[in-house]
């Protein structure tokens, strides 16, 4: 099915992806309208589901062409990154609200699925995400200057220790936003960003040398 809408003209299927993502981003999964959807791209519902077959479907199809986009944004700037561990970790987390300002639909539209996941799609988005994580954390801390650490220091250790981290903070965002509105979340990035440092400041201090 999905054949048939990749062969379509560029301009007909951006104009799909777009209304459709809009569409998801602003309303969720569970109240966004195919009927909807179908009146604003201007094709019929059945063309629609001759491409994705269902809701799900083009919901899933949506979701990793968002996620796609936006880690193409990170593979195109991480040439830039610092080779210090701590300032790549900030320079990380400031691209990434760089991106969010730059694709604010695609960014909702993956950032509101993750922190209200839809019971019919977790399993299929918790898979994606894992399969993300397993190949960007990685890239994260490459070819990282490890000159500045204590002596004694592992930096293997580190890099498990921030990836712990990050994990755990994520986690608790994933849960303090749980079922709240998205918007919550790109309101308080200041906040959010201000408490990131403090931590990253607080490891900073017990790995690197005085």
């Amino acid at each position: 099915m999905r054949d048939v809408f990749e062969g379509l003209p560029e301009e007909k299927k951006q104009r799909i992806i777009n209304v459709c993502v809009e569409e998801f981003a602003l309303k969720g999964y569970e109240i966004s309208s195919t009927n909807s959807m179908v009146k604003k791209a201007g094709i019929s519902k059945g063309a629609l589901f001759s491409y994705f077959g269902n809701k799900k479907s083009l919901f899933l199809y949506l979701f990793d062409f968002s996620l796609e986009r936006l880690m193409n944004s990170f593979d195109e700037a991480k040439d830039e990154a610092p080779s210090d561990l701590f300032e790549r970790c900030v320079w990380y987390s400031l691209l990434k609200m760089k991106i969010y300002l730059k694709e604010p639909l695609l960014s909702r539209l993956v950032v509101s699925s993750v922190t209200n996941m839809p019971r019919e799609l977790e399993k299929e988005l918790q898979e994606k995400i894992e399969r993300v994580q397993g190949k960007y954390i990685p890239q994260l801390f490459d070819g990282l200057n490890t000159s500045n650490f204590k002596e004694g220091v592992d930096p293997q250790k580190v890099l498990e220790l921030i990836t712990i981290f990050l994990d755990g903070l994520f986690d608790k965002y994933l849960k303090t936003y749980k079922h709240r509105p998205v918007e919550e979340i790109f309101n308080n990035m200041e906040e959010v960003m201000k408490e990131y440092n403090e931590y990253i400041e607080m490891l900073k201090n017990g790995v690197y040398k005085s």
